[in-house]
């Protein structure tokens, strides 16, 4: 029997399990009830990692999760792990996660969907007096966004063992804060080991971040893997002067920069909808009033579907900028920094998906993420998937993010059965005990403080 079989089979008989279904409705109002904090005149949210909003969201979700009896746990890099105790705790765990903090100006469904929707996952189990075999932990990892430590993924990638927890902790931000620094400042730091034991299955719900489900009509896209990213540097140096040097005279940085931004979108442009070249982030020195740009800091990155056509694309960007430091007549140096992809997420997991959306009566297609998200920094050491949601207008990062109850539902239902498929339902009782109804276990010994918590 073959992997999708097997996902089959057993989603046939998850399904039949009285009707299980998530409370779409307090879905809902648990997402705008978070979305309260942080929140921006227009609509949108601005949590950035661990801020005292960030930490209030965390506190709010420590809240929901203590009155279903969950316990709570953080590791030294203050990824929070809330977790519904199986009857068998000794096997590894099923994880459902995604990230609380957002971008400047966010939305309010960007992770914070698929983190409610694992706490819906729990409280669903809940209100049915199931007991689940593998414990189930819904994770809410530190800073996804990479907005005020850069760059993002962090806590990801540290349960990856890509960066060692001294190198994240001492990763600072713009004005010279560490993540050490900011954990204690908000009681966020915990005892646990970051990584290092094994996952049964890591599932994440999110946003699509894109125009394409909503296009197609369709309502779930089950995602498959991921574009080829690379990221670099742009250094462009000019010459500070007084704004009243005769223009020919000028080493203007910012005139660079705009040669390079033109330049850079137009290599995304010549590959098509599969291609996507972006300048998004930009520093100028000494950026005052009555002064020629001395220099500017870019990052930019290209994308693609095709790894072979992401490799050209860099080399037409390097290219690009060369011809736009010649128009210019200024310096420009292009630094790689990172690359990711193509990944491809766990086949089992991908089929199982596919089945439990078409067990639910849900219409699903393939495809591929061309964001970052943090199952994308753990699919290398656990196995991984991911479903998508469409989002309208394909508009995110932005205030107007928005995904419609019904298709929050939706993706929260496969969640459910998908987590339920993998941590298996068991025909013992489920015992008080085994999941601290009431008490909340906080490993990093803090008690209370402003925080959210409680000593057990």
């Amino acid at each position: 029997m073959t992997a999708k079989q097997i996902g089959e089979t057993r989603m046939a008989s998850i399904t039949c399990q009285g009707n299980l279904n998530i409370d779409g409705e307090r879905l809902w109002q648990s997402l705008m009830s978070m979305a309260e904090i942080g929140a921006l005149p227009g609509g949108g949210c601005r949590r950035l990692g661990l801020t005292p909003e960030d930490s209030e969201a965390r506190a709010l979700l420590v809240e929901w999760a203590m009155e279903i009896g969950c316990s709570v746990g953080r590791d030294l890099v203050g990824n929070l792990f809330i977790r519904r105790l199986g009857t068998q705790p000794d096997l590894p765990p099923v994880m459902v996660g995604s990230h609380l903090d957002t971008v400047a100006t966010g939305g309010r469904f960007d992770g914070a969907l698929g983190v409610l929707g694992g706490l819906e996952v729990m409280r669903t189990l809940q209100d049915a007096s199931i007991a689940n075999e593998r414990t189930i932990e819904l994770v809410v990892w530190i800073n996804e966004e990479g907005v005020r430590f850069v760059p993002g993924n962090t806590g990801a990638f540290a349960f990856a063992g890509e960066n060692t927890v001294e190198q994240v902790l001492a990763d600072t931000d713009l004005h010279g804060i560490s993540i050490g620094e900011a954990l204690a400042a908000l009681n966020e730091a915990g005892q646990e080991a970051v990584g290092g034991r094994p996952v049964e299955a890591y599932f994440e719900l999110h946003v699509e971040q894109g125009p394409y489900l909503e296009r197609a009509g369709v309502p779930v896209g089950i995602v498959t893997g991921t574009y080829t990213i690379k990221y670099f540097d742009l250094t462009i140096t000019g010459r500070a002067a007084h704004l009243a040097q005769p223009l020919p005279d000028r080493q203007d940085a910012l005139v660079g920069a705009a040669e390079a931004i033109i330049a850079i979108r137009k290599v995304g442009a010549t590959y098509g909808n599969d291609g996507r070249s972006n300048a998004s982030w930009i520093n100028v020195f000494p950026n005052v009033r009555g002064t020629v740009a001395e220099s500017v800091h870019m990052s930019c990155d290209v994308r693609h579907a095709d790894p072979e056509r992401a490799r050209a694309m860099a080399e037409d960007l390097e290219k690009a900028i060369e011809e736009a430091s010649q128009r210019s007549g200024m310096p420009m140096t292009l630094e790689s920094t990172l690359q990711f992809g193509p990944i491809e997420f766990d086949p089992e997991l991908v089929d199982l998906l596919r089945a439990t959306a078409r067990a639910r009566g849900h219409k699903a297609q393939d495809i591929l993420t061309v964001a970052g998200h943090d199952a994308i920094a753990l699919a290398s050491v656990l196995p991984a998937a991911m479903i998508f949601v469409p989002s309208a207008g394909g508009l995110s990062h932005n205030e107007r993010e928005y995904t419609d109850p019904e298709s929050c539902a939706i993706g929260a239902d496969i969640l459910l059965h998908a987590v339920l498929a993998k941590a298996g339902i068991s025909e013992q009782p489920l015992k008080l005990a085994e999941v601290n109804v009431g008490v909340m276990v906080c490993s990093n010994g803090c008690s209370g403080s402003g925080s959210g918590f409680a000593e057990p």
